[in-house]
């Protein structure tokens, strides 16, 4: 496409600066049509440099602006046929880039191709030998089990002491077989240590067969023994708690007990100026009445002793009981143990004292 620039004469009566007129077909209006002028894949020839040139001169003189003064006509006109030739320029580079792009892209298309072609090439070959190395790792995994099955192990799975570097080429078979000899030989050294870790030993080898962590399960380990220990001092200030809570029950039935026991000495001493007694005698002297007590003590060993010291030094009688969960339970060891007599329910009066008390 090939667009001339025409210029108007300027109007001498209201141009500041006259711009002579110039002719037709000038070097500026021929070079300013940019063409290719011959173009083959991976070379390319135009007369862009003549265009650049000539429209960098022609560009110089549109940009002193002082010759559009009272002219602004033509200033407009001038500012038009610039912009129609840049339109046309353009539409020259995109044809000269779509023409160079098009044997291009027929090129990469075809490179594409005949690199697919020997994708599919390597592709089935390639297949063909990781088939070979499938069947090689398989073929080596079965000799390595058979291997494990011998050692006649059966505290873990092959599978929980497997290394899959075993299956590779370079990993010779001898080598494999002493990793699984090394590593039965660990796990049973490490049970062994396991077991003497006193009370938790057997917890400590199924914690260990779980993870084969050595370090885990000895942490493990160490957690029982804390929460154990902890266990033992809740365990022993509880049962200091109920004691302290009995011994202050019993001591609050002592004092009723020695309130009823005043109570009745009073009401005794009004038996006896009833019955005019002699003087120093009296009714409960007459005729003591002897009262069978039931009760269960809790205490160490030691307290224990001196308590049937105490009952025996006074005058106290007292027979060795048991206490049971039910009568049957208490039919069955009496008849185990050939023990004749009468068996009695027994219940602890300690809420009917307390409410009592209160």
């Amino acid at each position: 496409m090939n667009t001339i620039v025409k210029e108007k004469p300027a109007k001498k009566q209201k141009a500041a600066v006259e711009v002579p007129a110039q002719e037709p077909e000038s070097i500026f209006e021929k070079a300013i049509i940019l063409r290719p002028i011959s173009m083959n894949l991976g070379n390319i020839e135009t007369n862009i440099e003549a265009v650049l040139a000539a429209v960098k001169e022609k560009s110089e003189q549109y940009q002193d602006v002082t010759k559009y003064i009272g002219d602004e006509k033509q200033a407009k006109e001038d500012r038009a046929l610039l912009r129609k030739q840049r339109d046309a320029t353009k539409t020259t580079i995109a044809s000269v880039l779509e023409a160079w792009n098009k044997p291009l892209e027929v090129f990469l298309n075809g490179g594409k191709q005949v690199v697919k072609q020997f994708d599919l090439a390597i592709n089935s070959i390639d297949e063909w030998v990781k088939n070979g190395e499938t069947l090689e790792k398989d073929k080596k995994r079965e000799h390595i089990q058979t291997y494990f099955d011998g050692k006649n192990f059966d505290l873990v799975s092959l599978d929980r002491l497997f290394d899959n570097r075993w299956l590779n080429k370079t990993y010779d078979i001898r080598d494999v077989k002493k990793d699984i000899d090394t590593a039965i030989e660990s796990v049973y050294g490490n049970i062994k240590i396991l077991e003497s870790i006193a009370d938790h030993g057997m917890t400590a080898k199924a914690l260990y067969l779980e993870t084969l962590d050595m370090g885990e399960a000895m942490r493990r380990v160490e957690n029982l023994k804390a929460n154990a220990e902890r266990l033992a001092r809740e365990q022993a200030s509880r049962e200091d708690r109920a004691i302290q809570e009995q011994v202050a029950r019993n001591a609050a039935a002592e004092r009723r007990e020695e309130r009823e026991t005043a109570k009745e000495e009073r009401t005794l001493s009004l038996v006896d100026q009833a019955l005019d007694l002699p003087e120093g005698t009296t009714a409960a002297e007459v005729k003591e009445e002897i009262l069978a007590y039931t009760m269960t003590f809790n205490g160490t060993k030691e307290q224990l002793f001196k308590l049937r010291e105490f009952m025996t030094a006074n005058g106290i009688a007292y027979r060795k009981g048991y206490v049971f969960d039910n009568s049957d339970h208490a039919r069955q060891v009496a008849s185990a143990k050939k023990i004749e007599g009468t068996i009695y329910s027994f219940i602890y009066a300690d809420n009917a004292d307390a409410r009592k008390t209160a």
